[in-house]
Formats: C-alpha cells, structure tokens, sequence
C-alpha cells in the first residue's frame, strides 16, 4: 500500500525524543485552507500561499496534539517569525510538499528548531559542500555524500531555527561544525554541533547542542531542543 511522503515522516519520527510535552506534525502542502490567510500572504504567488497555510496548520495541530487549550493559528510576529501563543516555543519547516511544525511549553524547553531536507543529488551535494560543511573534508563519516551533506545542512539550519529567535543574529555555515554520534539499531541518527564563534551574548564559541534525525521517504528530519 503506497503511503504519503508525511505519513512516512510521522512513523519514522514517532519515537524521536521531544521536548517534554511537546508535539510534532507533518502535513500536505496543498491539503486545503482551514483559516483565513493574512493580508501580506494573499499578496503572495499561490506556491507561497500553500506552503504558509500549511506550515500554519502543522502549527495549530502540533498545538492541539502538545495539550494546548483552542486551536490557535500562528500569525506572523517580528522579523516574520510565527507568533506563537503565550508560554510556548515552536519552529515551522518546508520541503517540497510537505509541512512541519514542532512545539513545546516554554517550562521545559530554552529553544527548540525543526527541519526538514530532500536528500540532495550527489552532484548538488559535491556543489554545495565546500559552504555546508565548512571546511570539513566530505566523506569523514562514512555515509553517502549526498546524505552527510544533506544531515549536516539539516543539522545547521535546526540550529539556525533554535537561535534566530533568541539572538536575532544571522549567521552562516561557518558558524557550528558538526561530529556525528553512532546510533544503534534502530535508534535516531544524533549529531553533536559546536559553535565555532559567538552567537549572541549567551552562546559563545564552545557551546555545544545535540540535534536529532531520523531519515524517511527521501528526506532528513531533524529536531534540536534544550
């Protein structure tokens, strides 16, 4: 039986360990409109209309499936980040067809960021590795290159997610190196990144995170929290 891309995504993520009481959703892209779109957004081309709307109802049932009371929809607060509701994080992710949301109570979570990868083509892979890993020699973990590029891609930009919202500060690929952590049988993928400069008063050079992944339907999902 041929199952959807999400639905492989929420079987192989099911067991992924989650900020405490939080929930995790995949959905279509182009599954239908449940609210009301915002004005900047239906000035937008469809594309970008279908991947907002669904990013959002990914949001409100993450939301829902974490305990939260109502079925709120994230507008767009500052710098175009998701408004999440009071006393909760969240992080929103695209690929392709598919939106994800993650989301957590502040209590017992300090950030948390999502992704979500279509596995590159090995040539896409030898074009963009020089810049996503930043100086590290491709093929060091013994995976595929395609896969290592597109995990160690995943791995930053979950990172990214986590600390934009805290520093505000953009940073580059440069800015965290990777190391991989063997998994068993079974077990999800973990990567270990390490700020290699400063972002942000609170996270100097030398801080290290723990992201986690788990590989479906063509695509790398990767959760970081702390």
């Amino acid at each position: 039986m041929h199952r959807a891309p999400t639905d492989l995504l929420a079987l192989a993520t099911r067991d992924m360990p989650l900020p405490p009481g939080g929930g995790l959703v995949f959905v279509r892209v182009g599954g239908g409109l449940a609210f009301d779109l915002p004005e900047v957004i239906r000035r937008c081309a469809p594309r970008r209309q279908a991947t907002f709307a669904a990013g959002r109802m990914a949001a409100r049932d993450a939301l829902r499936k974490a305990g939260h009371g109502g079925e709120p929809v994230p507008g767009i607060g500052g710098d175009g980040l998701p408004d999440w509701p009071a006393g909760w994080l969240g992080s929103i992710s695209h690929s392709d067809d598919i939106a994800a949301a993650l989301v957590a109570p502040d209590s017992g979570a300090q950030l948390l960021g999502l992704d979500v990868e279509r596995i590159v083509t090995p040539e896409v892979a030898a074009q963009i590795a020089p810049e996503v890993m930043s100086g590290l020699s491709l093929g060091r973990s013994g995976q595929p290159p395609e896969l290592e590029v597109t995990r160690t891609f995943s791995a930053k930009e979950a990172l990214y997610k986590a600390l934009y919202p805290l520093t505000r500060q953009f940073r580059d690929f440069s800015a965290a190196r990777v190391g991989w952590k063997r998994a068993g049988p079974g077990d999800p993928c973990r990567v270990r990144l390490t700020l290699t400069e400063d972002w942000g008063m609170d996270w100097p050079a030398g801080t290290t995170f723990e992201a986690v992944q788990r590989i479906a339907a063509g695509h790398v999902a990767t959760i970081l929290w702390r």
